[in-house]
């Protein structure tokens, strides 16, 4: 026969917060048509895939400036020191912009408001060129500003997601096991790397090949899933 294993409830979300939160691929998908204008021909995830790895990562870590990364990025793809100098301005100033106007995406702020008032425990993880406090900032201008603690940036842990430093920082911020908290996030990775950790996944906006114990296609779903009945009773063993 079947038998019901009961897990702990989940007591904390903790969230990333580019493409789960908001769209983070506005400013990408701008430069990957500026560098199409200019003859670059690539595809987007390969170009993207290359700044991520080889660039960002270092400036996620704090271990380079964003400035210096971005035009090394690039030159590596072999525009001129002209080219450079114009995409550089122009892409600073679109940046800008796109910040500012930043929303959250469909279903975000309500559903996060609703979590908090039922007293779940709400946190960020965040890979970023900003600080905790900038990050709390910009969640601010989102308007989910008061409702995540903490807020950690990759910038101050010197780690990035997937290394196991981050999901137990963001624990021992909650104060919650592992096996009590769920992590929020789209890239597979990560995903992973929460899970070798004892954290439940979720995955959201999800990139392909992303594994999780869970899936959903609206964000305000998160709703039914952190229902009592839903995460306590989620798992069957078969009983000898």
């Amino acid at each position: 026969m079947l038998e019901c294993a009961t897990k702990p409830l989940v007591h904390g979300l903790l969230f990333d917060m580019g493409d789960v939160l908001y769209d983070a691929t506005l400013w990408r998908r701008w430069l990957f048509q500026l560098l199409g204008r200019m003859g670059l021909n690539a595809r987007y995830r390969t170009l993207f895939g290359v700044w991520d790895k080889e660039f960002l990562d270092d400036v996620h870590r704090g271990r380079r400036e964003y400035g210096e990364a971005f035009q090394a990025f690039l030159l590596s793809l072999g525009l001129s020191r002209g080219q450079i100098d114009e995409v550089q301005a122009a892409s600073q100033a679109r940046k800008r912009e796109l910040e500012r106007g930043a929303r959250p995406l469909p279903g975000v702020r309500d559903t996060v408001e609703r979590l908090a008032a039922r007293g779940l425990k709400l946190a960020v993880l965040s890979d970023s060129d900003l600080n905790g406090d900038e990050l709390q900032t910009h969640l601010a201008r989102l308007g989910l500003g008061g409702h995540f603690s903490p807020v950690i940036s990759s910038l101050d842990l010197e780690y990035t997601k997937p290394s196991p430093v981050c999901y137990r920082a963001a624990l021992a911020g909650l104060g919650l096991p592992a096996e009590e908290v769920a992590f929020v996030g789209h890239d597979p990775a990560e995903l992973a790397g929460a899970h070798a950790v004892g954290l439940r996944t979720v995955a959201f906006n999800y990139d392909a090949g992303a594994s999780a114990d869970h899936y959903l296609t609206r964000f305000d779903e998160l709703l039914q899933l952190v229902d009592r009945t839903v995460l306590a009773t989620d798992t069957f063993v078969n009983a000898a």
